[in-house]
């Protein structure tokens, strides 16, 4: 009896050993996965809360100029005042449009859109919502003297820029829209 049990043995211990550890592969790859998910709708989540306020469009918390070299170091560059424009850019809006509020902040709204693409997008999910939000954007531009192509040139002005939101198109997708009112400030509140 113990020589038959041991020559079974033989010949289902290499089975059950393989299949205890794909079990464990699959199990740590499904937890990887959820991880993952998690970090996309998080993600998703603050590209879709990130709005420009009215003290954004007043100034009232304008930064100082970057030093250009330490400014263009990066794909993110400098955002001193955390509203999700790069200063640079905020500054550069801010000369052009200086006397037109409702210009200043569809251009505000549409450079944040626009630097989402360089330092928010990494799979198809994020793109989207960055897509939704850059449309929304675009819409409300539609009612203000701003030129959006002179904006997106002036959000990716060095060629890492240029390169990043580049790859960020390669998770291109089809999208609706992201909803709600185009202006994240309306012309009443200006």
């Amino acid at each position: 009896m113990k020589d038959s049990l041991r020559a079974v043995w033989r010949w289902v211990k290499w089975p059950v050993f393989v299949v205890v550890v794909a079990y464990a592969v699959l199990v740590i790859w499904r937890v990887f996965v959820l991880f993952d998910e998690d970090k996309t709708a998080a993600a998703v989540a603050d590209i879709h809360a990130q709005k420009i306020t009215l003290a954004d469009v007043e100034g009232k918390n304008l930064p100082p100029v970057p030093d250009k070299a330490e400014n263009d170091a990066t794909v993110a560059g400098i955002d001193k005042n955390s509203n999700g424009i790069r200063d640079d850019v905020e500054l550069a809006i801010f000369e052009k449009y200086s006397s037109d509020k409702k210009s200043r902040a569809a251009a505000l709204q549409y450079a944040m859109a626009e630097q989402m693409y360089l330092t928010e997008v990494f799979n198809t999910e994020t793109w989207k919502a960055v897509a939704e939000e850059t449309g929304r954007a675009g819409l409300c531009l539609l009612d203000s003297t701003v030129d959006w192509e002179e904006l997106q040139n002036l959000v990716s002005n060095t060629s890492l820029r240029k390169e990043t939101r580049t790859k960020a198109f390669e998770f291109i997708t089809s999208h609706g829209s992201a909803g709600g009112t185009p202006c994240d400030i309306s012309s009443q509140q200006l």
